[in-house]
């Protein structure tokens, strides 16, 4: 989704970006920087978040609800809901389980092609 206003750029930083645009073209990021997540881990984390999601309709629960049990406000738990926020802890997610009745269970197990 583009932007509804063009941000007040000087020419500085506007020839500053360009310059950096540039530089990204001759000499492209030649792999994924280490810290970031796969597709398969991404798409696994969104659908947790859905499921949290989920459950808490079922159960016919609000945001405010399951947000004061977990002891966070609604829009954090918004956040988390949508995906906006993609990085919980461990604790978080044990909370969030808590607040809606269930348990979170967590593995470990072999990555094929490892």
């Amino acid at each position: 989704m583009k932007p509804k206003f063009k941000p007040m750029r000087t020419a500085e930083q506007r020839a500053e970006e360009e310059s950096i645009r540039q530089a990204h073209k001759t000499n492209p990021i030649p792999e994924r920087p280490k810290d970031t997540l796969n597709q398969q881990t991404f798409s696994e984390i969104l659908s947790l978040m859905a499921r949290f999601k989920e459950e808490r309709e079922r159960q016919g629960l609000t945001l405010t609800q399951v947000a004061d049990r977990m002891g966070i406000d609604a829009p954090a738990l918004s956040r988390l809901e949508t995906g906006k926020m993609l990085n919980p802890t461990l604790a978080t997610l044990q909370k969030w389980a808590e607040a809606i009745g269930m348990k979170l269970a967590v593995d470990l197990s072999v990555e094929s092609g490892v």
